[in-house]
């Protein structure tokens, strides 16, 4: 027998009825899934109406129906009363809260299935100052610079307030930003009393509880203008103790000046200038 003849091959045909088989099998297993995939997504739309369905349900009007809980008195008791007041489901509540005070960001709403009653939770803006506009209050300034109302006793504060009036948003949202690094124990010579805005151009002015002020110009450079402050406030007050007036304005020009606030006669009142930290 010749080697061709020996690597001959044969093609094996399967039967018409087993090649039947295979495609109603392949076909079965191509259902199976389609199903098991259209049942998995109509349980997640089911369960999400369902959620839906459950908050909206009308409560009974009783004063119960709903309640409030996660905030301290007298709030606790003031939001209570608007939600008591408030017609509609737990849901409807809960935006008639974040509507009528602008120190809630969000309300969660609980309600366990086949009970008449929801319970609400407010959460809380996070505010950084109390805020003024022209010396009276008006807020609270936000972590994001946003500036609300909120009733008394919600927030308290004993620290330094920010005065606002003709500040922009931008202005404001670099202020919130900047807050902490100024308001950081031992950060100025002296603790921050009320920091106020006096013009674009000008920027901000810080007022110090011993009688210091600085004309902080705008919020850039706020490490480095708080390290220069402090040891040309030193090294000015060893020659001239008391409150002193700085201005900072024309710190990226290397430029921290000072001069003493006093009643002296204007030639006795010296301005000195000290490098700053520009680069």
């Amino acid at each position: 027998m010749s080697r061709r003849a020996t690597s001959r091959r044969y093609r094996v045909v399967a039967r018409p009825q087993t090649r039947a088989r295979r495609v109603r099998t392949a076909a079965a297993v191509v259902a199976v899934l389609i199903l098991g995939g259209l049942a998995a997504a109509s349980a997640r739309h089911a369960a999400s109406a369902l959620s839906r369905a459950r908050l909206s349900m009308p409560i009974a009007s009783s004063m119960r129906g709903v309640s409030v809980e996660g905030v301290a008195e007298p709030f606790l008791s003031l939001t209570q009363a608007v939600v008591d007041a408030a017609p509609g489901s737990a849901g409807e509540k809960a935006e008639v809260l974040k509507a009528r005070f602008p120190c809630v960001s969000d309300v969660s709403v609980r309600r366990p299935w086949g009970e008449q009653r929801a319970t609400l939770t407010p959460v809380l803006r996070r505010a950084v100052a109390p805020v003024l506009r022209r010396g009276r209050a008006a807020g609270y300034l936000g972590d994001d610079g946003a500036v609300f109302g909120a009733p008394a006793g919600v927030f308290s504060f004993s620290g330094p307030a920010v005065d606002v009036a003709g500040a922009e948003a931008k202005e404001l949202k670099i202020l919130a930003r900047e807050w902490p690094a100024l308001c950081e124990v031992g950060a100025l010579p002296a603790p921050l009393a009320v920091l106020s805005y006096r013009s674009t151009e000008d920027g901000w002015e810080a007022r110090l509880e011993d009688g210091t002020t600085v004309l902080w110009g705008h919020l850039d450079w706020t490490k480095e203008k708080l390290a220069r402050l402090s040891e040309a406030m030193i090294d000015a007050r060893a020659k001239e103790p008391g409150a002193l007036a700085a201005d900072l304005r024309y710190f990226a020009d290397g430029k921290v000046l000072l001069k003493p606030i006093s009643l002296k006669p204007l030639g006795q009142i010296a301005a000195a200038g000290t490098r700053g930290g520009a680069r």
